[in-house]
């Protein structure tokens, strides 16, 4: 990958030249890319083999960057039938070999997992796109009848939403959801089950591929064993602050690094990706671990499933920068834009922080918790729908993902007063907060 690259991409070669790493002595010594010191940097036609987008055969999908200005991913044709077969693979093993009907519920469009689940799908079972809409999963499974197999993709919350809201006599059917887009609880994934027969999550990301990594029944019993006992992630990870998300993965397909800092380096090894990813830092937090050594790290449970011999990707995801909301990135930076864009607020809020939580029903909320400046004025009640609308303008996918979210767990403003807020004493010397948890 790394040699291919060098020599085709024009974009790839000027960033070694850059970092004199034109001819690097091992892997490890390759530089780290990023969306910020290489995407960002070139043009969409450098950052493809040969210098162009190739002339047929091309999808481009898009992802929201962090100012709100969607980032552009070229996918060829090689490239999508291969991830393709790796999807019906996947789907396949973890499903069995009888048909079913997918039910694909995530966001249609441009994003890279609506379409691409669909496409992959389409010559290997029964697919209905119906996007994150309650009533059309509910009319699907209606129209159809109990007497077929469902697989129901979707985000985590808009799966509760869904089991919650949905008047259907769910045992009559036999579902099986598979999720994405943002992590998991245990206690999301044990209500969601009530309707559902596995709940299974996928890991993937628009930068790379839309299936990277996959629970499996292994590693969905190793992750509530660590949830239980944190003291073996502590000898894992050498920390037990996080509940990771646990996968398995082919490394055949995926190279994945652990990089500083714990974050996680990615490099796709399918030669023929029109834009190659080497090394690439997603800035998600995780840990890659071979199953040996997770295995050897848990106590004797003789009722776990039998383990593929896959590596095991542990991943809790960009804590400290950004939260997950119905399938999208939030981050304090599409938060600042939006106050500053409501007069109302700019003139009058201080600090400003995230917090994304399940309350006592397992349902996902958000919430933007602001800091009044001292003798400024209280915003008057349009304040909270005017910012909301503003976030949506400026970060496309929470404009999608807001539309998915019920009037009663619609994200809220709270606003706090100067010197009495949970934002207040902040040490200025370092950097602030902007994510609570």
């Amino acid at each position: 990958m790394f040699w291919r690259a060098r020599a085709r991409v024009p974009a790839y070669r000027a960033f070694l030249e850059e970092r004199g790493a034109l001819r690097p002595r091992r892997f490890a010594d390759v530089p780290i890319m990023s969306k910020d010191n290489y995407i960002k940097r070139h043009s969409i036609e450098a950052l493809c083999q040969g210098g162009r987008i190739p002339p047929y055969g091309v999808v481009i999908d898009e992802s929201s960057g962090s100012t709100g200005t969607p980032t552009s991913w070229v996918r060829g044709a090689v490239e999508r039938a291969s991830t393709r077969k790796l999807i019906q693979f996947l789907a396949r093993g973890t499903l069995g070999a009888e048909t079913f009907v997918l039910v694909n519920a995530f966001a249609l469009g441009p994003w890279a997992t609506g379409m691409n689940v669909s496409m992959a799908m389409a010559d290997a079972c029964v697919v209905k796109s119906v996007g994150p809409d309650i009533t059309k999963v509910v009319h699907t499974l209606e129209l159809l009848g109990p007497r077929y197999r469902y697989v129901v993709c979707g985000y985590p919350p808009f799966l509760k939403v869904l089991v919650d809201s949905a008047k259907l006599d769910w045992e009559r059917y036999d579902v099986t959801a598979i999720v994405g887009g943002e992590g998991m609880s245990e206690p999301l994934r044990d209500h969601l089950l009530r309707a559902f027969r596995v709940v299974i999550s996928s890991f993937g990301a628009s930068d790379l591929e839309i299936n990277l990594a996959l629970e499996t029944d292994w590693s969905r019993a190793v992750r509530r064993i660590l949830i239980d006992r944190p003291e073996l992630l502590e000898k894992l990870i050498g920390r037990s602050d996080v509940v990771p998300m646990v996968f398995q993965y082919d490394p055949l397909q995926v190279l994945v690094e652990n990089g500083p800092d714990d974050h996680l380096l990615f490099t796709l090894c399918r030669l023929q990706n029109v834009s190659p990813r080497i090394r690439y830092d997603l800035h998600d937090r995780g840990r890659a671990l071979s199953q040996t050594e997770v295995a050897a790290a848990l106590p004797s449970a003789p009722s776990l499933p039998p383990a593929p011999r896959l590596p095991v990707l542990l991943h809790w995801g960009r804590e400290e920068h950004a939260v997950a909301f119905y399938g999208c990135k939030i981050t304090p930076d599409h938060v600042q834009a939006a106050i500053l864009a409501v007069p109302e607020l700019a003139s009058s809020i201080a600090e400003y922080a995230l917090r994304v939580w399940e309350d006592e029903r397992a349902d996902k909320r958000l919430e933007v918790i602001v800091e009044l400046k001292p003798g400024a004025p209280r915003p008057g009640p349009g304040a909270e729908k005017d910012l909301f609308d503003r976030l949506a303008a400026g970060n496309q996918d929470f404009g999608e993902s807001r539309r998915m979210v019920p009037p009663h767990l619609a994200p809220r403003l709270t606003i706090e007063d100067a010197g009495a807020s949970r934002l207040s004493g902040q040490d200025i010397r370092i950097k602030k907060t902007y994510v609570l948890r």
